[in-house]
């Protein structure tokens, strides 16, 4: 017999299941029954409890009790009995007919799956049967409508065999917190696009600037997630999300709470590629960078009124210049020169913005607009290439998101290459750490072959001191037995006899002392090879240990090349011409023929006669 708590929690269940009350109500019931028990020291019953609060009627009890009867009749009679056999009353033979019906539940708990081990109709199991033997497994949450379970019996549902009966719920996580930011994040713009498409270059935007203890930016936390329950019933806990936290440099710091970010400083707010909110000092050059200023260096914004002269070097946070000639730039942010660079090196975390390209050789983490040509450039972006109103010739450019122009080429230039869709800053990471790892292989080959070789020479080494060490035992003898016979025949011996004895044991004496040294020798090399071999041996250990971290950090490139996803497409507004040569993720076109508005992305979609296939497709300029 099971207790007056399991009967109560099972009539709870039911009550559930049955749609008859919702789990609000049951709480509710329970904490009255517990009210009452501790008060009156009465075990109430649950359901006359649910009837004396209205939530339910007498009928629906009664209904409950009588499924709960069932339910319970099954087990008490023969448990772990099939609820969908048939037989006599308990002390008569029975007869077990196979179950039609076959019930197997998801690993995650979230599901069961009901599997017709006969063709339908299935006129041995009805409704009921099928929920007493669902109960019967402890499965009370997410059954199936009656009116389904009907139809699934009875094949209404078309040739099913499997059905899912019985669906739990998945917890909802707690939302992403909003973050807001109080300062123009993207401020250096090289246009704003109208309406139209076109591109206003005359509106470029203003450089903000905040006051020490400006409020920078503010996380609200998003709306709160939901516990799910699995279709025993049994809840689950709400996903931990991982918290965001905000990154502070240079002149910014985080509120106690962590809720917001404030200036520390007076500067320039700035939100870097990473995510990291600073504010960085202005330095304001009024002319030009050179032989009256040198090289600059400054940890925050620079401004130039004028133009970055040839072979001069500019290492700022971020930069904004009239124009750019033949200089050096390394940048943690955005840099903008609205009158253009000119045969520049640029290396940059942020945007490149300018209104003329030429000869440059640029590396950056952002977008690259430009307003009117790039030329003879080798360009390197993790974001887009945007040059609406202008043309790209003779060029070498990377975009991962993508390349947009009026015109690529011209009748009379060299062909451009254009690589989009991929990551060459990922795909230079992952190349150098795998020739770090070759690198490191490569010692380890040769350091095994030096301790081959040294391991050698102390086998050597130890085989010619086994032969010294039997010459020194020789010599030791030779020496006990001519000082025996010195002392025995001392005073027989004529002096012409112990003139040759003394010269046997000068001469013998003068052997060991050699012998000695030969040990002493071969000892010292034999220590400097073991210490040379024990040396190796902790290098190959560390390159060892080298080579598993760089191996873990190739898998971390490689996942995050797997989450970088590029946009693999070449835009032309106006002209792209023959020769033009593309290179996607998958796929590598060179263009026999000029095209017109064009828009070419790289895709898998089955062509014009059903092959699937990764390719270059052409489609009408959007």
């Amino acid at each position: 017999m099971m207790g007056s708590n399991t009967k109560d929690n099972r009539f709870g269940a039911i009550a559930v299941e049955m749609n008859i009350i919702d789990p609000a109500g049951i709480e509710r019931a329970l904490v009255v029954q517990a009210r009452i028990l501790e008060k009156a020291k009465v075990s109430m019953p649950i359901g006359e409890i649910l009837v004396e609060m209205s939530i339910i009627t007498a009928a629906q009890r009664d209904e409950i009790l009588q499924m709960q009867q069932e339910i319970d009749g099954v087990s008490d009679e023969c448990p772990g009995a099939d609820p969908l056999s048939t037989g006599s009353a308990a002390g008569k033979s029975t007869k077990k007919q196979p179950s039609p019906i076959k019930i197997v539940v998801a690993k995650d708990k979230l599901t069961a799956a009901a599997f017709l081990m006969v063709d339908p109709p299935v006129t041995t199991a009805s409704v009921n049967d099928i929920k007493i033997m669902l109960h019967n497994l402890g499965i009370l949450h997410g059954i199936a409508a009656d009116d389904q379970i009907a139809s699934f019996l009875t094949g209404e549902k078309g040739d099913v065999k499997d059905w899912t009966i019985a669906s739990g719920n998945k917890p909802i996580p707690d939302a992403p917190p909003e973050i807001e930011y109080f300062f123009n994040t993207d401020p250096l713009k090289i246009g704003t696009l109208t309406e139209d498409g076109l591109m206003d270059w005359k509106n470029r935007g203003q450089l903000p600037q905040v006051k020490e203890g400006a409020l920078l930016a503010k996380k609200t936390p998003g709306p709160k997630g939901k516990e799910g329950m699995d279709i025993f019933g049994k809840k689950i806990p709400i996903p931990k999300a991982s918290e965001y936290r905000f990154k502070c440099g240079k002149g910014a710091r985080r509120s106690e709470d962590g809720m917001m970010v404030h200036a520390s400083l007076s500067g320039m707010p700035k939100l870097s590629p990473a995510g990291e909110l600073a504010v960085l000092p202005t330095l304001h050059i009024q002319g030009d960078i050179g032989l009256e200023t040198g090289h600059v260096e400054f940890d925050g914004h620079v401004e130039v009124d004028g133009t970055i002269n040839k072979d001069y070097r500019v290492k700022a946070g971020s930069l904004r210049a009239a124009e750019i000639q033949e200089a050096s730039i390394d940048v943690d942010g955005d840099v903008s020169a609205a009158n253009g660079i000119f045969g520049a090196t640029i290396r940059c975390n942020g945007n490149l913005k300018a209104g003329h390209v030429k000869g440059v050789d640029a590396i950056l983490t952002g977008d690259i607009a430009v307003e009117r040509e790039i030329i003879e450039s080798s360009i390197e972006a993790n974001g887009r290439c945007l040059i609406i109103d202008g043309t790209i010739i003779a060029s070498t450019i990377s975009a991962k998101m993508g390349i947009t122009a009026m015109d690529i080429g011209t009748e009379a230039s060299k062909s451009s290459d254009l690589v989009v869709g991929i990551d060459r800053q990922l795909e230079r990471e992952a190349n150098a750490i795998k020739s770090q790892i070759q690198d490191i292989k490569a010692e380890q080959e040769r350091l095994k072959e030096k301790i081959e070789g040294l391991t050698g020479r102390s086998d050597e080494i130890n085989t010619q001191l086994g032969k010294v060490a039997q010459e020194q035992d020789g010599f030791m003898v030779q020496h006990r037995r001519l000082e025996e016979k010195a002392q025995t025949n001392g005073v027989k011996q004529s002096s012409e006899t112990q003139q040759k004895l003394k010269k046997a044991l000068a001469e013998l004496k003068a052997k060991q002392a050699a012998c000695d040294d030969e040990v002493a020798r071969l000892m010292e090399e034999d220590d400097r090879v073991r210490h040379e071999i024990s040396e190796i041996e902790q290098t190959t250990a560390a390159n060892r240990l080298a080579i598993e971290d760089l191996n873990r950090s190739l898998n971390e490139v490689n996942e995050a090349q797997k989450d970088s996803l590029g946009l693999p497409v070449v835009k032309a507004a106006g002209t792209i011409y023959a020769g033009t040569r593309m290179k996607g993720p998958h796929a590598k076109l060179t263009l026999l023929e000029d095209f017109k508005r064009v828009s070419i992305i790289e895709t898998d979609k089955p062509d014009h006669e059903g092959a699937k296939r990764w390719r270059f497709e052409l489609n009408p300029f959007k």
